[in-house]
């Protein structure tokens, strides 16, 4: 499957008919964080997105970053460099076009 999206099957049988059926699930959780910036920056420009539209979608992507607090402890921050934005129009959109 494509943009990290993962299928996992389940058999499921029903013991009152005796017939088993395949049931295929498709978790695309994951598929959103599996963006590559610079290749979906490179794809929009072969659509002919350019000039300011594209270099507001690039500053958009960059610069996010992630930390996490577990009590009173806090981790580094880390940049991300994949992914768009989950629950956002454009991130959905710029997930479609990649």
């Amino acid at each position: 499957m494509e943009s990290g999206a993962r299928a996992s099957h389940l058999q499921v049988c029903r013991s009152v008919v005796g017939k088993c059926q395949q049931v295929a699930y498709i978790d695309f959780a994951k598929a959103f964080d599996s963006v590559c910036y610079s290749k979906l920056i490179a794809k929009l420009r072969m659509y002919g997105i350019c000039g300011s539209l594209l270099q507001w979608i690039d500053d958009f992507l960059s610069g996010c970053s992630h930390q996490t607090k577990v009590g009173n402890s806090l981790s580094e921050v880390l940049y991300i460099l994949s992914g768009t934005v989950q629950g956002s129009c454009l991130g959905a959109i710029l997930f479609l076009l990649y």
